[in-house]
């Protein structure tokens, strides 16, 4: 990247530990459009974004819709997840969402022969585990692997871990089989989180899903959508009328929680300009009575890729549009925004130096924090790409 290869950058701890899952969707998806009649010249349409990718209605090239009607092209009607033919999945942390109505999911993805690959998966939040698995840990995963029933097990699981290795051969198969008897489907959209443990980057990773079409036509018209330029389901479990397990909140059981702050991002910048964002923080009444001051920190993360990064880096956008490439004692020395008045909404824009098609070429994303004047920090994790 240029000039900001030469910095060397120790994270500051709370952006270091945050999990940094990266959506598929935000990759660019080749859809196939239907040929005209009589031929067999496909053309193809790039969408990017969860919300692009798979509107249920009124897009050309729809791949939704098993034996259901509607949408029924290409993949023999079921939905493809983006293929990255040839390129080499650098993230050790990812996610796919799995919208309302799903009835079956397959994922698969391929490394060299030979190799030793260990992932863990959790269905509607991050796997807790880090750790590589032990020579034995290995062994019992791969000859206990049952993937057939790997989806049902996932949704209905969904607070245990679930543990896939690597065959052999070139496949490594992640998930399969269908959700349950007589064609169920889930009951709510929600992410698939997956995480890297042990073995080389993956390549060629590729998948689909069987839904039924009005159970996720219904569903996706109730997703809430993330604020950015390509718009995915925000984190949290979306709202279906599925047939299957998925979660309910039975009546009488409802708590009330605290209103966590929120935050917002969007593009300012024209395409082809270095990126501009905007970054809005939101927070309860109460939050900001409490805390008159705040701070906010903006941080660029670039994986290892084994050219210009050889180990993951971490760089600090300062107010005065230099970048920090060390932590100071005093961490408020490398803050976008230092100690300045709170409010209920709170707007941040820096300017990034790169343009989008630079930053995303070395698969950087961009990560957002702030302190209270009396509270500890808080990592909102990462605000882009969405």
């Amino acid at each position: 990247m240029r000039y900001l290869a030469v910095f060397l950058l120790a994270a500051v701890a709370p952006f270091a530990q945050a999990a940094n899952f990266v959506s598929l969707h935000q990759s660019a998806l080749r859809i196939a459009l239907p040929p005209a009649a009589g031929s067999y010249n496909y053309k193809f349409d790039t969408k990017v974004g969860f919300k692009q990718q798979y509107a249920p209605q009124g897009a050309t090239g729809c791949v939704i819709g098993y034996a259901t009607g509607g949408c029924a092209f290409p993949g023999g009607g079921s939905l493809a997840l983006p293929e990255f033919t040839g390129y080499q999945l650098q993230y050790k942390e990812f996610k796919i969402f799995i919208p309302a109505g799903t009835r079956s999911f397959m994922f698969s993805g391929y490394a060299a022969q030979r190799t030793q690959s260990a992932f863990v998966l959790r269905y509607g939040s991050a796997p807790v585990r880090e750790a590589a698995l032990s020579g034995a840990e290995y062994q019992k995963a791969q000859s206990g692997e049952r993937i057939d029933s790997a989806f049902s097990r996932l949704v209905n699981e969904r607070s245990t871990d679930q543990l896939v290795v690597h065959d052999g051969g070139g496949t490594l198969r992640f998930v399969g089989g269908q959700l349950g008897a007589n064609r169920a489907s889930t009951s709510e959209g929600n992410w698939l989180y997956v995480r890297q443990l042990s073995g080389a980057p993956l390549y060629d990773v590729q998948g689909a899903i069987d839904v039924d079409m009005a159970q996720y036509a219904a569903g996706y018209a109730k997703i809430v959508w993330t604020t950015s330029t390509y718009p995915d389901p925000v984190d949290a479990a979306s709202p279906g009328t599925g047939t299957g397990t998925g979660t309910v909140t039975p009546p009488g059981n409802a708590t009330t929680l605290p209103v966590p702050a929120t935050v917002a991002t969007s593009v300012a910048s024209a395409a082809g300009q270095p990126l501009r964002l905007d970054i809005t923080l939101a927070q309860a009444a109460s939050d900001v009575a409490a805390n008159p001051k705040i701070s906010t920190w903006v941080a660029a993360f670039v994986p290892a890729n084994g050219l210009s990064f050889p180990a993951d880096a971490w760089f600090f956008r300062l107010a005065n549009g230099s970048w920090a490439s060390q932590v100071p004692a005093d961490v408020e020395g490398i803050a976008f925004a230092s100690q300045v008045a709170n409010a209920a909404s709170l707007k941040f824009t820096p300017a990034l130096d790169f343009t989008d098609a630079e930053l995303r070429a070395f698969n950087v994303q961009v990560h957002f924090g702030y302190k209270t004047s009396t509270g500890g920090f808080v990592s909102k994790g990462k605000i882009w790409p969405q």
